[in-house]
């Protein structure tokens, strides 16, 4: 799983984990 993950640019991490604390924060 870890290698999925590190195959795929950190943008993406960074943006969704961003992306559900800011929607979590909202709600």
């Amino acid at each position: 799983h870890y290698n999925k993950y590190l195959c795929r640019p950190r943008r993406i991490e960074l943006a969704g984990l961003l992306g559900l604390t800011e929607r979590q924060i909202k709600i």
